[in-house]
């Protein structure tokens, strides 16, 4: 295989099956894109260069992960995910935080499933103190004069950054 895309699906496939222990389970997709498995189970899955992430909901609550490189291309497009707070609360921060806010935000928007959200004004984080040892952040969704929160949890890996969802109740 020399496609990265089914290079990745394949990998993920095969972290699944193994996790699972279960040659025959597939991960289907959504018309939204959202992956799942053909037994009904919920998953999210990231990928960043040769790091995969893949989230499994043994609970039926809807999850979200990602996971990035640490890299400045990040600062260039700050301007179109972060509210203004946002950007007011990063004013002097390290490029680990500004990439865990958009972890955060695209682990919300995996997990809540609806394509066309905008993430500057309706996916809000709540400001936190980064960490190295990592640590637990809160963000909401407002959509249509309803307000969705969610609890995440970041790791700071190598140069990598991993963002997760965790059950809402938390």
């Amino acid at each position: 295989m020399t496609d990265k895309r089914s290079i990745e699906k394949q990998a993920a496939q095969y972290v699944v099956r193994n996790v699972l222990d279960n040659d025959t389970i597939e991960i289907l997709y959504k018309e939204n894109g959202k992956p799942y498995l053909s037994n009904n189970i919920l998953i999210s899955i990231s990928h960043s260069y040769d790091w995969l992430a893949v989230l499994i909901s043994f609970n039926g609550v809807d999850v979200g992960v990602d996971i990035e490189k640490v890299r400045d291309k990040i600062l260039n497009i700050k301007d179109k995910f972060l509210s203004p707070k946002e950007l007011e609360d990063l004013k002097d921060a390290s490029l680990e935080k500004h990439i865990v806010y958009w972890c955060v935000k695209e682990a919300v928007y995996k997990a809540f499933g609806t394509v066309g959200l905008i993430f500057e004004e309706q996916i809000l984080v709540e400001d936190f103190s980064c960490s190295r040892e990592g640590g637990k952040i809160n963000a909401c969704i407002q959509v249509a004069n309803a307000k969705i929160n969610y609890t995440l949890h970041y790791q700071i890996l190598s140069e990598y950054i991993l963002v997760y969802t965790s059950n809402n109740s938390e």
